[in-house]
Order: structure tokens, then sequence, then C-alpha cells
């Protein structure tokens, strides 16, 4: 017999929509991690991977309220380190999608997506 343990990914990115450049500065969790700092530049107009890992698991999911669990901390600032306006640990204010595989364990990976535009800066 046997056995495998499945794996699910989780992914966020940042889609920077505005005219400002952001820093994103996070500690995450889980294993197979994305390596390098804690800290990303994303510069205006753009798109980049925030943080990528897997845990254990499978049937990958919304995790609703808990869907930052990937992180010990994160937070979203300006270049200038001002604050900025959208509440980023509000699930609603991140899109979902998932790239489910598997015909009997479903396995994939949960992706999230963080966009902010002029306003919510």
């Amino acid at each position: 017999m046997v056995s495998c343990d499945p794996a699910i990914g989780y992914e966020y990115y940042l889609n920077n929509k505005s005219d400002s450049t952001l820093i994103v500065e996070f500690k995450g969790n889980g294993f197979n991690s994305t390596k390098g700092d804690s800290i990303r530049l994303v510069q205006p107009k753009t798109e980049i991977l925030i943080y990528e890992t897997e845990m254990w698991g499978k049937n990958p999911h919304d995790e609703g309220a808990d869907f930052l669990r990937m992180f010990d901390s994160i937070s979203v600032m300006t270049n200038s380190h001002r604050p900025i306006k959208t509440n980023i640990h509000k699930r609603t204010n991140w899109k979902y999608d998932n790239d489910i595989n598997g015909l009997f364990i479903k396995t994939g990976t949960n992706k999230y997506r963080l966009e902010l535009t002029n306003d919510s800066i």
C-alpha cells in the first residue's frame, strides 16, 4: 500500500494599479516558502507574487476569514512609509481563485490577489 500526503499551495499577489511604489513587509509561515527577503517593492502599474508556500492538506478552497494564515504578519504601505487606506486583513478586499486538480484527492493552489488603486492608498 502506498500513501501520499498531498500539499496545497498558497500564492499571494499584489496588483499595484496606483501611481505610487508600494512596500509589502511580511513574515511567512508554511514550508517550501518563497526564499529571500520579506520586503517587496511593488512598482506602479505592476503585479507581483508576494509570497508562495505549501502546507499539507487536500481540497483547495477559500480559507475565508483565515485566508492570511500563511503569514505571521503582513503590512502594505507607500514608499514614504505611509499606511494605506485599504484594510488588507479583510478577506473581501482580496480576489480568490484556485487551480484544483486531481481525480480522487484534490490538490492545487489557492490564489489570493490584492488590487490597489490611487483611491485605495
